[in-house]
């Protein structure tokens, strides 16, 4: 049967790159033969088959994505939805057995390519269930995906979700739609809910914005810095967002926490949700400015931290100049030394594909020593629990961080 099939020639580094484990075919002269009506195709080596591929025509970067490396490609294309429904269920027996529902209410049930389920992600968002689709082969199946997770998730975690607390939101094309999450409920808009992480209360809103004001990819990497922040009485959250981690830092015992984001709006729901939290007794100062100017001002002050937390959008721009993030260390580092206490740990993300965890290591080793700082990294951050990695597959490991201390040697 895998001669009636649609073999395609692709790109010699493409080819090299699949057998390392790559799961995307990203659009070059070759892909440009692929038809637009052929929702399943092969990628053939000399005429043989080597990948089963979901062909995404309408995508603009990344045209297809592998579905099988092995098997009889035309018996796998038969028994598709079925075959799609048994990686689900193993995605959420994956997360059940990991029992992370223990300690927090948001978790990923799957989490794309690393789930074998190339361009979905599926978040339990305490009783909610939040659809994301990264590419627009999974129109045609996303009424099957919704039934059969929703019929598997209430039976894995013993729970009675709805087909109207289900949401769904397309991001096939990164940030440039900006679509909400859709609500299957045809009378809600969009909807507030309470939910808890590492003894944390958190109000979120689905609907209302492109996201839900709390990164669940994080909640990993704020588990493995639990020592950290129980060490920490004076913490600096920098690029806080809504202040996830200055609401850890509040609940890990810290009697002064800085946070700092030019953003108005998310300052206000930090703060709301400090009092949601009853932290008010604790230190907690808001700083709604660019990190450059409140750093200035904490520096002027003498003041000094136990940890600090940065985690800069990868690219970003205020009304002056746009940055980039790896680059912005360079003026950054130094900068955060200062502030940092005798004792202190700084913690740096980073947060692209584009730039891998070891290119990543070197620039910041390599400014630590233009610059003269005297910081040495101690610990290496990475996605991890609900959010796993895949080999050969550098794009879904954009998220890395490193923990460094002042070097006394």
């Amino acid at each position: 049967m895998n001669n009636l099939l649609p073999l395609y020639d692709v790109h010699p580094i493409t080819i090299k790159l699949l057998k390392k484990g790559h799961p995307w075919i990203l659009k070059d002269k070759f892909t440009e033969k692929f038809q637009p009506r052929e929702r399943f195709i092969v990628a053939r080596e000399r005429r043989r088959p080597i990948s089963l591929l979901l062909h995404d025509p309408k995508h603009t970067q990344v045209k297809a994505r592998v579905w099988a490396s092995k098997g009889d490609f035309g018996k796998l294309i038969k028994n598709f939805r079925k075959d799609l429904n048994i990686r689900i269920d193993k995605a959420l027996k994956k997360r059940k057995q990991q029992e992370l529902l223990k300690e927090r209410e948001n978790i990923f049930l799957v989490f794309g390519e690393a789930d074998e389920l190339p361009g979905i992600k599926i978040t339990l968002l305490k009783d909610q269930l939040l659809f994301q689709f990264y590419s627009f082969f999974w129109e045609n199946y996303e009424e099957n995906i919704i039934q059969h997770t929703l019929k598997s998730v209430n039976q894995v975690f013993n729970m009675d979700i709805t087909k109207g607390e289900c949401w769904v939101q397309y991001r096939a094309d990164g940030d440039s739609q900006k679509q909400k999450p859709k609500c299957l409920d045809p009378n809600c808009s969009y909807r507030t809910l309470e939910l808890k992480e590492f003894g944390v209360n958190y109000n979120i809103s689905l609907g209302k914005f492109y996201d839900y004001g709390l990164y669940t990819d994080m909640a990993s990497v704020r588990n493995h810095l639990q020592d950290f922040f129980e060490k920490s009485k004076s913490v600096l959250n920098l690029y806080s967002y809504t202040g996830a981690f200055s609401l850890f830092a509040l609940e890990k015992g810290a009697r002064n926490v800085t946070s700092v984001d030019l953003s108005e709006t998310y300052i206000e729901e930090l703060e709301n949700n400090i009092k949601l939290n009853s932290y008010e007794d604790n230190s907690h100062q808001s700083m709604t400015m660019s990190v450059n100017d409140a750093l200035k001002e904490l520096s002027n002050k003498k003041e000094k931290f136990d940890l600090i937390i940065s985690d800069p959008p990868s690219s970003s721009s205020d009304k002056y100049k746009r940055t980039n993030a790896l680059k912005e260390y360079e003026n950054l580092l130094p900068k955060l030394k200062e502030i940092l206490g005798d004792d202190g740990k700084m913690v740096i993300f980073l947060n692209t594909h584009r730039v891998n965890r070891s290119k990543f290591r070197q620039k910041i080793d390599q400014v630590i020593e233009q610059k003269e700082l005297k910081l040495k990294v101690i610990k290496s951050l990475k996605l991890a629990q609900d959010c796993p990695e895949l080999k050969g597959f550098p794009e879904g490991s954009y998220l890395k961080g490193l923990v460094l201390a002042h070097d006394r040697s």
